[in-house]
């Protein structure tokens, strides 16, 4: 066998074991003993920070050190948790071959309609192979390499955000949960606010005196026709949950919606959430409702531009591995936004997952072994 064959081997056992393993957001333990078993195993030591008892999970950020004897010390990122599992459905993750004409292709997915989790212990995978690379290379040719296994990603980078980021030291670093394809880094990402539009009427009974009630519910749904809903050009907002209301003889005086809303400029979201709040009291002052507009940061954006270290590294060693290296920006946010925002110039690479957060997603093994083998070579490991 191959280098390259055994490479593509070890990434799709290590792959299918940790997508057998459940690891909804804040249930995470199962799967953080198994990656420090295995970081243990490659010689590297291993803490778990507290994290879940922060976030209200069953595990904490994992953090795996490898020292090396060049000076920089590189962070390697990838989190461990999933979206929620499809509820009664076998979690099976098998791999397969498919057509192709050089042979390599295997696809790794789950068997049933289910979740496979490949986002982002796709990225888990390839972090263990570069700690598994840096443990074969002679320590003084090496990079210290900090590898951190976040917990709560999925629920707005709980984990990240309570990680102590400058007790890592890092000077740069990569994060693999990049949905795009491989050759391709997100270099700028959004920055993310929650809402909540707490609509206020007035309480009164449905059936003896409706005249004298403010229904809150005809006046939360003013408030959603008057939204910014989806997409408009860089920035997008939506609303998700509607709570509120209760027995049907009365009529409701308070209904909140829940949102969020993402631009990749500071100002622009400041604009867009200013937006919001205005259209909300213009829809229901004729119904003389009242709205309480709240709203928090989730996190930061991001805009590394072309020369940060992570992007200069991986640039020079991409044509060796016949990739044209590209960089984009994402709607969405990942932990690489934390990281950024705390003074580590990080980039997120794309590992080419596909239909993530879906029961058809799926990911070809190929894909990982070409950003595995690619980063592996910028940072100068065996």
């Amino acid at each position: 066998m191959t280098a390259a064959a055994e490479l593509r081997a070890r990434l799709r056992d290590d792959l299918l074991a940790l997508c057998a393993i459940p690891s909804p957001s804040r249930a995470e333990r199962a799967v953080v003993d198994h990656v420090a078993a295995a970081c243990r195993s490659l010689g590297a030591s291993v803490r778990e920070d507290d994290a879940g008892q922060r976030v209200g999970g069953d595990a904490g950020n994992l953090i795996a050190e490898l020292p090396g004897g060049r000076p920089e010390r590189v962070l390697v990122n990838a989190h461990v948790d999933t979206v929620p599992l499809v509820p009664g459905v076998p979690l099976d993750p098998i791999a397969e071959a498919a057509d192709d004409s050089a042979g390599e292709r295997v696809l790794v997915r789950c068997r049933e309609r289910q979740v496979l989790g490949s986002d982002d212990k796709a990225g888990v995978a390839i972090v263990l192979e570069l700690l598994r690379r840096a443990a074969a290379t002679p320590v003084d040719d090496r990079p210290t390499l900090v590898a951190v296994f976040t917990v709560g990603e999925e629920r707005g980078l709980l984990g990240a955000q309570a990680l102590d980021v400058a007790a890592l030291r890092a000077d740069l670093g990569f994060v693999f949960d990049g949905e795009v394809g491989v050759g391709e880094v997100i270099a700028a990402a959004v920055f993310k606010q929650a809402i909540t539009l707490r609509v206020l009427g007035r309480r009164a009974h449905a059936a003896l005196e409706p005249e004298r009630g403010v229904h809150a519910l005809l006046a939360a749904a003013a408030v959603v026709q008057a939204f910014p809903l989806g997409r408009d050009g860089d920035v997008v907002a939506n609303l998700g949950c509607v709570e509120g209301g209760g027995a049907s003889n009365v009529v409701p005086d308070e209904v909140v919606l829940t949102g969020e809303a993402r631009a990749f400029d500071e100002h622009a979201l400041d604009a867009l959430l200013e937006r919001i709040e205005r259209r909300a009291r213009e829809a229901v002052g004729p119904l003389e409702a009242s709205v309480e507009f709240a709203s928090e940061r989730l996190y930061d954006g991001y805009d590394l531009g072309d020369h940060v270290p992570p992007i200069a590294l991986l640039r020079a060693a991409a044509p060796a591995h016949g990739i044209a290296l590209g960089t984009v920006r994402s709607i969405g946010g990942s932990d690489t936004n934390v990281f950024n925002r705390r003074g580590v110039p990080t980039v997120n690479v794309g590992i080419g997952m596909h239909d993530i957060h879906s029961v058809d997603e799926w990911i070809d093994v190929r894909d990982l072994a070409r950003a595995c083998a690619w980063v592996g070579d910028a940072l100068g490991l065996a």
